[in-house]
């Protein structure tokens, strides 16, 4: 039996930390990596302190949501991550702030609803962020 990848080991604590999620919609978890494949933070996306979310309007909820990665980003340093490990693919603004902690590589399990998102867009603003975005599986 062979040790999973530093990338699989992130995705499968990104896993583990969605389960916190409160959205019955998406539950998104985040796993935070450093150079020395240490784990710097996890997060899960939900509803900042003090803020109730009414869950059962799927819609009306998304503006309301801390994303995952950025609650996992609060606890580091620029600098300070090379990997960035999600449950779901990040979307644009999420690369950005990938982008201004000088993470240069994520992984991620889920693709985005292209009803909701523009895949095409994220991909590009990843690659002009110099960020490799890789799809994974856990096995």
């Amino acid at each position: 039996m062979s040790r999973p990848s530093w990338e699989l080991y992130a995705l499968a604590l990104a896993k583990t930390a969605s389960s916190r999620s409160e959205d019955p919609w998406h539950k998104v978890g985040c796993a935070l990596m450093r150079h020395d494949h240490t784990v710097a933070a996890l997060g899960y996306n939900g509803a900042p302190t003090g803020i109730e979310i009414d869950w059962s309007d799927r819609d009306a909820r998304r503006i309301h949501v801390i994303h995952a990665e950025a609650n996992a980003l609060r606890y580091v340093h620029p600098s300070e991550i090379e990997l960035l490990a999600t449950t779901m693919m990040p979307c644009a603004q999420c690369i950005l702030l990938a982008a201004a902690y000088r993470i240069g590589r994520v992984v991620y399990l889920e693709e985005l609803d292209p009803k909701v998102y523009d895949i095409q867009a994220i991909m590009r603003t990843a690659a002009m962020c110099g960020i490799d975005l890789i799809r994974m599986e856990l096995q």
